[in-house]
């Protein structure tokens, strides 16, 4: 089954010998949105030392990028990117925002620093596991409609984008390569149709 693992956005914030550290999680569909999540950081927090982030923009991993913003070399990015790592994380950014207390930490001091701040965000995120589906759109009858439902549930499916009026219309979607359809077909004795909507991935809790 191809899936991911991703995070929900959280937040945390830490302090080291009077330094703050304000670390920040969120899930991105691409580099271009984490360049716009570290625009909105950078704006908010203007009169920060530091905004130090590491990200990984793809589901499979290939995209990945990490900054000191000014720290020592591989003080700050590459702590942060160990946390995604660690939890194999894909589709996230992790960022961490430093106010500079007056005294220095040292390299030691800083890796430890900027570890324990993106981990304390890590901590605060929801895992969420998203399985690429193939999903199919149908509309039927509210007691067939409950039929396929838990048809679908019992074979490790999920019903989404549900729309109630005379009949319901909805969207079902499963594992690629599950082969669940031909099962719902002949449940309904063909009468329900159910047309290919493509592939997505989908916030699917195993």
């Amino acid at each position: 089954m191809k899936s991911y693992v991703t995070l929900t956005d959280a937040s945390a914030e830490l302090t080291v010998l009077r330094s703050r550290f304000l670390s920040f999680v969120y899930h991105i569909e691409g580099e271009e949105e984490a360049a716009e999540k570290l625009a909105a950081l950078r704006r908010k927090y203007y009169d920060a030392t530091h905004v130090c982030y590491a990200y990984v923009a793809d589901e499979r991993g290939v995209t990945s990028r990490f900054s000191d913003d000014g720290e020592p070399s591989s003080t700050a990015g590459a702590p942060i990117m160990s946390v995604i790592a660690g939890g194999e994380y894909k589709k996230v950014l992790v960022a961490v925002v430093r106010y500079f207390g007056g005294t220095k930490l040292g390299v030691g001091g800083l890796v430890k620093a900027y570890t324990d701040a993106a981990s304390a965000a890590v901590a605060n995120a929801s895992r969420r596991t998203m399985v690429y589906c193939e999903l199919y759109e149908a509309e039927t009858d509210y007691n067939t409609f409950g039929k396929i439902r838990r048809a679908a549930e019992r074979g490790g499916g999920r019903i989404t984008d549900i729309g109630y009026g005379d009949r319901v219309r909805f969207v079902i979607a499963f594992p690629a390569g599950d082969n669940l359809l031909s099962g719902l077909v002949d449940l309904t004795g063909g009468k329900t149709e159910f047309i290919n909507r493509g592939y997505r991935y989908e916030d699917y809790q195993m």
